[in-house]
C-alpha cells in the first residue's frame, strides 16, 4: 500500500472512468485532485517537515529492523497520510458515494507507515489532519470555482 508503482494501472484505469462517467466535471476532478496533491505535498514537506524538524524512528531507534531504507526526511507530518487523506476528502465531497471507499484506502495507506516503521502514530495524525484541511479548502477555493466558471 505504501509503493505508488502497484498502483499505477488501477490510476489509469480511474482517470479513464472518471471522464467516461462523468466528463466535465471529472476533468475538473482531476485537475483539482492534482492541484491538490501538489500543493499538499509541497507545503507538508517543506513548511511543516521542515520546520518542525521531528526525526523518524529509524533515525531515534537505530537497532529497530526495517523493511524499507530510512528515508533521510523528517517524519511530522507524514506525506503519505497527508496526500492520501487531501484526496480523499476532495474525492468525497466532489462525489458523495465514494466517502467511505475513500477514506478506507486513505487510513490503510496511513497505517502502513506505521507498521513499516517509518512514521510514529502522531506523524500519520498530523498529516491526515492537515491534507483533510487542504483537500477541503481546495475543494471550495479551486473546484467549485472552476464549476461555477464551466458553468454560469
Amino acid at each position: 500500500m505504501t509503493m505508488k508503482n502497484n498502483f499505477y494501472h488501477l490510476g489509469i484505469a480511474c482517470v479513464i472512468a472518471i471522464l467516461f462517467v462523468y466528463r466535465i466535471k471529472g476533468l475538473v476532478f482531476l485537475v483539482t485532485v492534482g492541484a491538490t496533491i501538489a500543493l499538499n505535498d509541497a507545503s507538508s514537506h517543506y513548511i511543516l517537515k521542515e520546520g518542525i524538524g521531528r526525526l523518524r524512528p529509524c533515525h531515534v531507534l537505530p537497532d529497530l529492523e526495517m523493511a524499507f531504507r530510512c528515508s533521510n526526511s523528517f517524519s511530522f507530518p507524514s506525506n503519505h497520510a497527508s496526500n492520501t487523506f487531501a484526496a480523499a476528502t476532495l474525492l468525497s465531497l466532489c462525489f458523495r458515494n465514494t466517502t467511505l471507499l475513500a477514506f478506507a484506502l486513505a487510513l490503510i495507506v496511513s497505517y502502513s507507515r506505521v507498521y513499516l516503521k517509518v512514521h510514529y502514530p502522531f506523524d500519520v495524525l498530523g498529516g491526515a489532519l492537515y491534507g483533510s484541511l487542504v483537500g477541503y479548502l481546495c475543494y471550495r477555493y479551486i473546484y467549485t470555482r472552476i464549476l461555477k466558471f464551466i458553468k454560469p
